[in-house]
């Protein structure tokens, strides 16, 4: 099965696609080198229901497609020490990426790479026990884009940078202890949903535009959250629980960063 799925991957990128391609793959092993571009309308990596399925260490996976209205849903079961990047270029592209839902994926990195509009990504890292750390990074260019984000491990850290207006950021981290989220928003009207889970979450943000709308939700303890606003009318709303009041937040509005914006913040030991 190696040498067959190697052999298809050595040759799919030499092929000119004009659209409707579909490819399905079933892989175990380590040290696995992946590399597809389809390009074209409406081709699919796996579907909900037969997913491409990865698993093993060391591993170095691209994935590109080029197109509108393309789809991919992966599931990475396994991939301790590996790195793997999914670039979608046009519009109303769907990518739903499982990662570590049998196995550790200590070590990994991931990159999201989105241009156009309408894009939509589902992250889902750790949903075993067994899963720790992780590295992601999503960078967006354009509108109405939508990014929901989850990590259930020990050690996870996000970083995003979104460029374009009325998108749809939801960044979630139940692991346990020690996460972190560097964000950098530059557009307006855009919404973005942050919740931290656990003990010692930092959030570090940028935000720069008009009529953007923000939540934070930090719970456990030993939090800290540092913000830069640029712009006007915005909408920022931070609660941070913490049964033994060691949070902080730091917020810092510049230029024209209080006109006509409303911010609310709550710092409690429950019930914020």
């Amino acid at each position: 099965m190696k040498k067959l799925l190697s052999v298809f991957v050595l040759c799919f990128p030499m092929i000119s696609l004009a659209g409707n391609n579909d490819i399905y793959l079933t892989q175990t092993g380590t040290g696995l080198t992946l590399t597809i571009d389809q390009i074209g309308a409406t081709n699919t990596i796996g579907t909900s229901q037969a997913r491409a399925i990865v698993s093993g260490a060391s591993m170095t996976i691209d994935l590109d497609q080029i197109g509108d209205s393309n789809i991919i849903a992966a599931s990475i079961l396994q991939a301790g020490s590996s790195s793997w990047t999914y670039k979608a270029t046009g519009d109303s592209n769907t990518a739903t990426f499982a990662v570590g839902g049998t196995g550790d994926v200590a070590g990994s990195d991931f990159d999201y790479d989105a241009a156009g509009a309408s894009n939509v990504l589902v992250f889902t890292q750790g949903d075993a026990a067994t899963a720790t750390t992780g590295n992601q990074d999503f960078d967006i260019d354009g509108t109405s884009n939508n990014v929901n984000v989850k990590c259930n491990v020990v050690g996870c850290v996000n970083n995003w940078t979104i460029a374009g207006n009325s998108s749809d950021v939801d960044t979630t981290q139940a692991g346990s202890a020690d996460s972190n989220i560097t964000g950098t928003l530059t557009g307006n009207s855009n919404e973005v949903t942050i919740t931290q889970a656990g003990d010692k979450k930092n959030l570090t943000a940028t935000v720069t535009g008009a009529s953007n709308d923000i939540d934070v939700t930090q719970s456990g303890k030993e939090h800290t959250i540092a913000m830069t606003y640029t712009g006007s009318n915005m909408n920022i709303d931070i609660d941070q629980t913490d049964t033994v009041s060691s949070n902080v937040a730091n917020l810092l509005l510049q230029s024209s960063g209080g006109s006509g914006s409303s911010i609310n913040i709550d710092q409690c030991a429950s019930g914020c």
